[in-house]
């Protein structure tokens, strides 16, 4: 089970119209795994996983949208080189004709790289929101961070 279903995905990290379909779980249990969990911790995981309804601010407005770019940042060139196959249009299955794939990936490796930096920010400073939100609450289930320092590296473990 996942906080976060492929349409919502779409309508909040996405511009374009995009079929939910492409958006498969798996990619959506991934980023969950390693971008909302740690921050989290385990055991705060857990229990949203299993009590969703008693974290339903938490879920909304903090772990849905910062999951939704996590989401996108992680597809971004595999939807580049899938999508670019097809003619324009909402539905690749409804196109006519496939595109020849040497004229349809035109897109520079440098607009590329910008593109993928600036949804990985935006990711990311929705991770720092859902992090301050979830030390404000004070959960008694999370527990924060520690670190130390170990032959000079500051190491960080959560539990």
């Amino acid at each position: 089970m996942s906080l976060i279903t492929s349409s919502e995905v779409i309508s909040l990290a996405y511009v374009t119209e995009l079929d939910p379909t492409m958006i498969k779980a798996e990619v959506i249990q991934t980023a969950e795994l390693k971008y909302v969990k740690p921050i989290l911790t385990a055991a705060l995981y857990d229990d949203v996983l299993a009590s969703p309804g008693d974290y339903a601010t938490l879920i909304t407005t903090y772990i849905k949208p910062c999951l939704a770019f996590f989401v996108k940042y992680a597809m971004i060139n595999q939807q580049l080189l899938e999508t670019a196959q097809y003619t324009p249009g909402a539905d690749p299955s409804l196109s006519p004709a496939l595109v020849e794939i040497s004229t349809a990936v035109l897109l520079p490796r440098d607009h590329r790289r910008d593109t993928m930096q600036e949804v990985f920010s935006i990711a990311r400073s929705k991770q720092a929101l859902l992090q301050e939100y979830v030390i404000a609450q004070n959960y008694t289930l999370y527990s924060a961070p520690v670190s130390k320092r170990v032959s000079g590296f500051r190491i960080v473990t959560t539990t």
